[in-house]
């Protein structure tokens, strides 16, 4: 045998061995959650879907590996043993709106959501958000290319215990390989939002009668919220509320001051303000 060949079997031996060693640093990690699902059975959740969590766990991952390895790879398997060990604890779905380009919307979700979890697919985004506000084990992806052509966010903005929240944003990790046709979704669900330490927070203030795009935006600036308003929906008949879109790159509670205060510059033309959830920001790579 040359000295080449036994060096590769030796490499190779060495590789076995970190595999086997890698399986087993696995089953020690699942056998950890199992005990945490035992701890956490009756805690009143019906989904073990953390985002804010599971995005700072990645965020740390590539922050921490220095291998050759791209980034999008190492995302990738985490979000496989995040996905699996969540399903492990409590049942999860996900129901993807797909109005078109159905492949594409599909990856994003399997993408993120991995290789083994339920999946079905919907034209209609009223059949995602009526499976999703019917049973808090199913997560819905929602298309979120052109904001000024969506409607399902104002269903959100009805505001309730059972109303689904915003709850993450596709694509997590950017893959400069596959853009997925350029797509991005929000995740929705019955689960409150949580922040991962770098965030956006999207709400609708609902006001009696109109209020210019401008004026709102003063408005923001005024009580020292950042960000702006992305839409406003005037009502179909002549006299009724309307409905304004703001994105804030913060993590706000319905207790914040900078909200309240803005809130109060609105004055009597207030009607309510629902804050629709909060989604990590996304990671470049």
């Amino acid at each position: 045998m040359s000295k080449t060949n036994k060096k590769l079997e030796e490499l190779r031996a060495e590789v076995d061995r970190l595999d086997d060693e890698l399986l087993k640093v696995l089953e020690k990690r699942i056998a950890i959650v199992k005990d945490i699902a035992a701890a956490k059975e009756d805690d009143g959740t019906a989904i073990a879907f953390r985002p804010g969590r599971e995005a700072a766990v990645i965020r740390r991952r590539l922050a921490a590996h220095s291998s050759d390895l791209p980034d999008a790879v190492v995302a990738r398997i985490w979000r496989e043993i995040i996905s699996a060990v969540c399903r492990m604890q409590k049942p999860m779905s996900v129901s993807i709106t797909a109005p078109e380009k159905s492949v594409g919307y599909w990856d994003l979700a399997r993408n993120h959501f991995g290789s083994a979890t339920p999946m079905t697919l919907h034209k209609s985004p009223t059949v995602v958000l009526r499976e999703v506000s019917a049973d808090p084990t199913v997560l819905g992806v929602m298309p979120w290319k052109n904001i000024e052509r969506d409607t399902w966010w104002e269903h959100l903005a009805q505001g309730g215990e059972d109303v689904p929240k915003i709850l993450a944003a596709l694509p997590f990790t950017q893959n400069g390989t596959g853009r997925f046709e350029d797509l991005n979704a929000l995740v929705i669900g019955q689960a409150s939002p949580e922040p991962s330490g770098e965030d956006v927070t999207l709400f609708v203030v609902v006001t009696e009668g109109e209020v210019s795009r401008a004026r709102l935006n003063e408005y923001m600036e005024k009580a020292g919220l950042p960000g702006h308003c992305l839409d406003s929906r005037s009502p179909a008949v002549e006299e009724g509320d309307s409905l304004h879109l703001f994105e804030v790159p913060d993590f706000l509670h319905n207790d914040d001051t900078r909200l309240k205060a803005f809130n109060e510059i609105l004055g009597d033309n207030l009607i309510k303000t629902v804050i629709l959830g909060a989604y990590a920001v996304a990671i470049d790579s």
